[in-house]
């Protein structure tokens, strides 16, 4: 996997080629968050795309808690919109933003997988720490 800055600075050339295709993933890791940068199509537009940032947080406890879901839905809610929480198939606990790729500049590509992956970083541990390293990736 290639340093964050270098993915970074790939995406930003690209970018400004006008050369960043549906289907471009890029892995990313910051610190002890992994994840994914790709150009979606917009499930809501279907011919608009998407630029996404995921990043993988740690696996959903199991059983459940109520305490973990309010905990994450408190989380969206202060992260103002900007990434939200989510749950996969997989058994894994997501943090992901994105941003329609139409007027996508390279300050906003920038801050949203700079930011987002940042997040992860931090939260993933807070996490952690809260509910119990055994859910750790």
């Amino acid at each position: 996997m290639q340093p964050l800055g270098i993915v970074v600075a790939e995406l930003l050339d690209r970018l400004e080629d006008h050369d960043l295709p549906i289907g471009v993933k890029a892995p990313i890791q910051r610190g002890s968050a992994g994840g994914f940068v790709e150009i979606i199509d917009d499930p809501d537009e279907p011919r608009d795309d998407l630029l996404m940032v995921r990043m993988r947080i740690m696996r959903y406890p199991d059983p459940p808690s109520v305490a973990f879901d309010k905990r994450l839905l408190a989380l969206n809610h202060a992260l103002a919109g900007r990434a939200a929480f989510s749950t996969g198939d997989d058994g894994l606990v997501y943090l992901t933003a994105a941003r329609p790729m139409e007027d996508l500049d390279p300050g906003e590509l920038l801050d949203l997988i700079i930011w987002t992956a940042d997040k992860a970083d931090d939260l993933d541990d807070e996490l952690l720490d809260e509910f119990g390293r055994e859910w750790e990736l």
